[in-house]
């Protein structure tokens, strides 16, 4: 499936639905009540995944669940609906799962988490390796009056 036809599935999905799509500069946010997603635009595997989990939180279950089980079930309905689900995809929902977990246990007690039976933690999968990133180029220190006089 090529990122095109990604984009227009999500604009199929959306028309068909009577949802409004607003621009988004990162991630996204989603309103059942108001039935409108806001995304960045689709051009890959995981900006058509965060759409499509956009539209879950609209169109899919546990949506009037505590967070974590409403999070599942967005994640659960794109997968279902995904035209492709690749292990890109798949990387990106565990990581949202895992990243929503951490999230809860910085607020604990005050946010249930799901039963051990619940189908979150299998969507969550096994805690995600850590990513490496690579270390900032050493930007070298030249005095402005040399750079310009030499």
């Amino acid at each position: 499936m090529t990122s095109e036809e990604m984009a227009r599935h999500v604009a199929a999905i959306c028309r068909d639905e009577g949802i409004r799509v607003l621009p988004h500069s990162r991630g996204g946010r989603a309103s059942k009540t108001h039935r409108i997603i806001a995304i960045r635009p689709v051009k890959s595997a995981i900006t058509y995944a965060v759409a499509l989990h956009e539209l879950g939180h609209v169109l899919g279950p546990w949506q009037s669940q505590p967070r974590l089980y409403a999070e599942a079930g967005a994640w659960k309905w794109a997968k279902e609906v995904a035209g492709v689900w690749t292990p890109v995809m798949e990387e990106k929902m565990s990581r949202s799962l895992h990243s929503y977990v951490l999230w809860a246990e910085r607020r604990a007690p005050r946010i249930k988490l799901p039963e051990d039976d619940h189908e979150f933690w299998l969507l969550r999968g096994p805690a995600p390796k850590p990513r490496t990133r690579k270390a900032p180029a050493k930007r070298r220190r030249v005095s402005v009056l040399r750079m310009l006089f030499g």
